[in-house]
Formats: structure tokens, sequence, C-alpha cells
């Protein structure tokens, strides 16, 4: 995804990528917080549910660059 960002030729391409990639960003930090705190963390004893949107999203951004983005 940030290589379309890279490769795009018009400044409208750029923000239509980056808003895009905000977008994926917002919504899987709120699937990642449901599903972790309605799944994960009461089947899997280790894991604490998260608290904060702040943790949310430094984890979804954590899952995203290890997948790749």
């Amino acid at each position: 995804m940030i290589s379309n960002i890279v490769q795009a030729k018009k400044t409208k391409d750029v923000i239509t990528e980056l808003l895009t990639f905000i977008l994926v960003i917002l919504v899987t930090t709120f699937v990642l917080r449901y599903t972790w705190n309605n799944s994960l963390s009461k089947h899997i004893t280790v894991l604490k549910p998260l608290n904060s949107f702040l943790d949310a999203l430094l984890l979804s951004i954590s899952i995203q660059v290890v997948r790749g983005i």
C-alpha cells in the first residue's frame, strides 16, 4: 500500500491512497479491538483486554507492518 503512494504520479492519486491507508488502519483497529476483547482475551488467559484506542491502534499498525502493509 505504501508503494502505491510512492509510485503515484498525481497529487489526487497520492491523497486517495493516503486516505485509503488511514481508513484501512482505522477499520482494522476497531475490528481488532472488538475481536480481541470479546474473543481472544476471554479464551486465551495470558491476553489482557485492550482498554484504550491507542493500544488497539498500535497493535493494528504493528500487525500491518509485520504483514508487510
